[in-house]
């Protein structure tokens, strides 16, 4: 009797240890998730400082970007996000392409973009170069 309660308790136990290493798993699965998510490589220019922070910056603008040709709330729901490319992005120029689900529009960089390796940015666009990806 004393070993079937004890193999009782033994089990117990291992249903426990099994549960919360299933637990400690998914959290290290969505921890290792959030962390990937800054490992994306952009084909931005070495001049722009943090890629990550610029592509953020870029999708921000895009995502509040509203023709006036297009009503915001028109009734219909959709699950459409705006995208960028980075390799739409033009730094002699000082624009870049927004994906919309309306169609895609070319915006503005942000006057402080950095569009040429000497600190030019793009408040004076006549001394911006062209990016070619991979120098």
């Amino acid at each position: 009797m004393e070993s079937f309660v004890a193999m009782k308790v033994v089990c117990i136990v291992l249903l426990f240890v099994i549960a919360a290493e299933a637990a400690s798993t998914k959290e290290s699965l969505a921890v290792n998730q959030s962390k990937d998510k800054d490992r994306i490589k952009f084909n931005f220019p070495r001049y722009v400082p943090n890629h990550h922070v610029f592509a953020s910056n870029l999708l921000k603008i895009c995502t509040a970007y509203t023709p006036e040709t297009q009503a915001r709330n028109d009734g219909s729901q959709t699950t459409y996000k705006p995208r960028i490319n980075d390799l739409q992005v033009n730094f002699k120029n000082c624009t870049f392409l927004c994906k919309r689900e309306f169609g895609n529009v070319t915006l503005n960089l942000p006057v402080d973009t950095p569009c040429g390796p000497n600190k030019q940015t793009c408040a004076d666009k006549s001394k911006c170069v062209g990016h070619i990806p991979g120098c």
